[in-house]
């Protein structure tokens, strides 16, 4: 597995004429800070960061994130095109709404700068520093089509009135979520047993090919396992069929109208 690479998000100002540091900032601008930094890692997709380690960092309110494998490529992508407005690349609407909101704040607060500042050397984006001067791209509308896909994955929790379900999918880390109504789900007999095979309906975004609003239309039946019986059938037939031609290559040359065919 790849090492995550480290981006360090720091808040820098004042605050009561105070310099912000982890010594001396208010909790509510640390909790919003948190729970940006999150949604600007993240962007649109699914899951948490409650299981990353980061590192708090003196000299204004810094975080130094891993940045997770399976987001770091669109990651870095929407950092480079953000403040980049003659490039037809669109940023995450949520990270891109993030950053707007991080300048609107610096503009009515003169005092305050953000920074989105790349810990490697092999990050594709350079230092950003988000001020009232700062010139971000502006949100474009997104076209959502109605999708119907299907979802191989594990089933680990559901909850709430109206049923989510947490889907980790194999080529993923962080779970999906599915919305099921309670009578489907207690219509399946093992549910939480072993892989599922779901077909959902969703939103998918036209630009970004982003998801949302999945829903389970039904379980679809799944045997992964390998078939023995069916394997040992299927090639006892090839083994018949090909009983009387000694030489399977030479006969397929010839039909192809000889060895140069």
């Amino acid at each position: 597995m790849a090492t995550p690479n480290p981006v360090e998000f720091a808040l820098q100002g004042e605050i009561n004429g105070t310099p912000i540091s982890p010594a001396h900032v208010p909790f509510g601008v640390m909790r919003k800070f948190h729970e940006d930094v999150e949604k600007i890692v993240l962007g649109s997709n699914q899951g948490s960061l409650n299981d990353t380690v980061v590192q708090i960092r003196d000299g204004s309110y810094a975080l130094v994130v891993p940045i997770p494998e399976n987001v770091r490529e669109s990651f870095e992508r929407d950092m480079a095109v953000a403040t980049t407005t003659d490039v037809t690349a669109n940023p995450d609407p949520t990270r891109l709404s993030i950053l707007l909101g991080w300048q609107k704040r610096a503009a009515f607060e003169k005092n305050l700068t953000y920074f989105v500042r790349p810990q490697t050397a092999q990050a594709r984006f350079g230092a950003l520093r988000i001020d009232a001067e700062t010139v971000l791209r502006r949100p474009q509308a997104d076209r959502w089509i109605a999708v119907e896909l299907m979802l191989l994955g594990e089933l680990r929790e559901a909850g709430g009135e109206n049923a989510n379900l947490h889907v980790r999918l194999r080529d993923q880390s962080q779970p999906v979520i599915v919305a099921v109504d309670w009578d489907l789900l207690k219509r399946e007999p093992t549910p939480f047993a072993g892989e599922k095979l779901l077909r959902v309906s969703a939103q998918r975004n036209e630009r970004t090919k982003i998801l949302r609003k999945l829903r389970l239309i039904e379980f679809v039946p799944y045997k992964p396992e390998f078939d023995d019986a069916a394997f040992a059938k299927m090639t006892s037939a090839g083994a018949e069929a090909w009983r009387d031609v000694p030489d399977a290559a030479a006969w397929v040359r010839e039909q192809r109208g000889g060895a140069d065919a």
